[in-house]
């Protein structure tokens, strides 16, 4: 199976809550515009990537994101999601 790849690199160690961990757009790995209630394809360099629902921006470009269980494409929402992109 091909490994996707990660969209968003997050520290998933450090969780604000449960499942819920902070993430920064000067991490991004491909221009990335996301907004609440999109979804990213996240990860780190020692997990295999997850799919995240974003849960809230900042201004200044924190993420806010909610991990979702196992494989990216296991879910319907990675299926018929949109990746906003920067123009």
């Amino acid at each position: 199976m091909t490994e996707l790849a990660v969209e968003l690199w997050v520290d998933d160690h450090r969780e604000y809550e449960p499942g819920v961990v902070h993430g920064h757009l000067r991490h991004a790995r491909v221009a990335l515009d996301p907004h609440p209630g999109d979804y990213l394809v996240v990860g780190d360099d020692e997990a295999p990537p997850v799919l995240a629902e974003v849960l809230q921006r900042e201004p200044d470009g924190e993420l806010l994101l909610r991990l979702l269980p196992g494989r990216p494409e296991s879910h319907p929402e990675f299926q018929t999601r949109r990746v906003r992109t920067v123009a």
